[in-house]
């Protein structure tokens, strides 16, 4: 009957094949890289988790990311709309006193005119 191996083993396995993959390979540098969290995995007795699971997580993870983002999009708009709304009435009120103005210059002009004429 086969023993399992040890985790110094399967520790020493793991790095063996991340060197025979090498860095150009598909495995070899993700392998690389998760090699501490692996061996720190193993080491205390855990299992790693499921490439599947991380794969669903990481999935899970950018929906709710876009979520997020449509939802901040979707408040921007609204905030541009209602700074649109006010940049609006203000020049409509801004357009109307200006008119109010030129009308008020206008009559003192013509005042001015027919005090000048008489």
């Amino acid at each position: 009957m086969n023993d399992p191996p040890s985790k110094a083993e399967e520790i020493s396995a793991i790095r063996k094949l991340a060197l025979m993959l090498g860095p150009k390979s598909y495995l070899g540098p993700w392998l690389t890289a998760s090699l501490p969290f692996l061996e720190d995995s193993i080491k205390s007795d855990l299992s790693p988790p499921l490439a599947e699971d991380l794969y669903q997580q990481s999935i899970a993870e950018r929906i709710a990311a876009l979520a997020v983002r449509q939802e901040a999009e979707k408040g921007a708009r609204q905030i541009l709309d209602a700074a649109r709304h006010k940049a609006d009435v203000l020049h409509q009120q801004a357009t109307a006193e200006a008119e109010r103005i030129t009308s008020r210059a206008w009559q003192a002009i013509r005042l001015a005119v027919k005090k000048l004429e008489t």
